[in-house]
């Protein structure tokens, strides 16, 4: 695309050449011709080969002042980096694959297979099994019966999808994604443990992303949903009964346990660990390690902490730790003067 081209796909304000052709996106420190890179922040220390720079309009406006007419090309926008992603994808797009069903698939004859799809090498697709059109089924991936998935996701190699569950449109699943394993609930009795029914199902709604080797287990007795537009990193680990709200997103590692539920539009970072039956409220942000006990209920804001708490008390608490090691100094130095006093001897 040209420079003018993409400034107008971007609705952003270009300033300098635009008739450069921009075949990638790159980089800033790397970025060299045919490149367009992008700068998050206003500054004017930027030293880059990029044929073409998205910027914030601050930016734009002070190097118009300092630059000669005839510089890199900068396209002004309010969100560089959205704007970068966005054009990344024009740029760059995913690459699809011809229809076709390999030989090696194994697809029972009461399943439904849609126009436009590939199945790759060793795909099995179980008993009255619905596949969306356009969509694609990559090496190893193991369909279940009277599953329901459509149209346009992609399901990467050794992929299971059990039994019963229903994925909607323009769904990604990574490679060794589970599914709708069974959930883990077990009743004690006096010999040991007996397992609790996990009859349910797992309901994943359009344009979710899951990452590698994370597992999404089914409803002991109900649904485990995961909402429109969310999106979940790799390692994550979500247990039964979970519902998890719209355009969520969950970074790796993180662990939520049975019946919780994360309201809409939340941000839970890296291994964070919930209790069952904890509520989070829309909008609320978890840091890092964060511990949310069972049965709490976290409200919007942002949060820290084992046990979750507030981040300015989590802050507060950070600092009076800190100063133990010197308060326990000048505690030791008053007991030495209350024993000096009592005993001038």
């Amino acid at each position: 695309m040209k420079t003018k081209e993409i400034a107008e796909f971007l609705r952003g304000e270009l300033t300098g050449d635009g008739d450069i052709e921009i075949v990638r996106v790159g980089a800033l420190d790397t970025a060299s011709q045919g490149d367009i890179a992008y700068v998050e922040k206003p500054g004017l220390d930027v030293n880059s080969n990029a044929a073409c720079l998205i910027v914030p309009t601050e930016f734009a406006t002070a190097r118009a002042e300092t630059r000669p007419v005839g510089s890199v090309p900068l396209i002004a926008v309010a969100d560089p980096k959205l704007a970068f992603a966005q054009i990344a994808e024009v740029l760059h797009p995913q690459t699809g694959r011809e229809p076709e069903i390999h030989q090696s698939a194994i697809i029972s004859e009461t399943a439904k297979i849609g126009v436009s799809v590939f199945v790759g090498p060793f795909v099995c697709v179980g008993e009255k099994s619905q596949i969306g059109d356009d969509t694609q089924l990559c090496a190893g991936a193991k369909i279940g019966d009277s599953v329901r998935i459509g149209a346009g996701c992609v399901i990467h190699p050794n992929v299971v999808v059990e039994d019963n569950c229903v994925i909607g449109d323009r769904v990604t699943l990574h490679s060794g994604v589970v599914i709708g394993a069974d959930g883990f609930g077990y009743v004690r009795d006096k010999n040991g443990y007996v397992k609790f029914p996990q009859i349910g199902t797992v309901v994943i709604e359009n344009d979710v992303e899951i990452g590698a080797n994370s597992c999404v287990d089914r409803g002991a007795l109900g649904e485990t949903r995961i909402g429109e537009g969310t999106k979940i990193d790799n390692l994550v680990q979500i247990a039964h009964n979970v519902v998890i709200g719209k355009r969520v997103v969950i970074a790796a590692q993180t662990g939520i346990s049975g019946s919780t539920v994360i309201e809409d539009d939340c941000v839970i970072g890296g291994q964070v660990g919930m209790g069952d039956h904890a509520r989070v409220q829309t909008g609320a942000v978890i840091g890092s390690q964060a511990g949310v006990l069972p049965g709490k209920i976290v409200r919007p804001g942002v949060w820290w902490g084992t046990p979750v708490q507030p981040l300015d008390e989590y802050k507060r608490q950070n600092a009076h730790l800190k100063g133990l090691a010197r308060l326990k100094d000048e505690v030791k130095e008053l007991k030495s003067e209350i024993t000096k006093l009592s005993h001038p001897d």
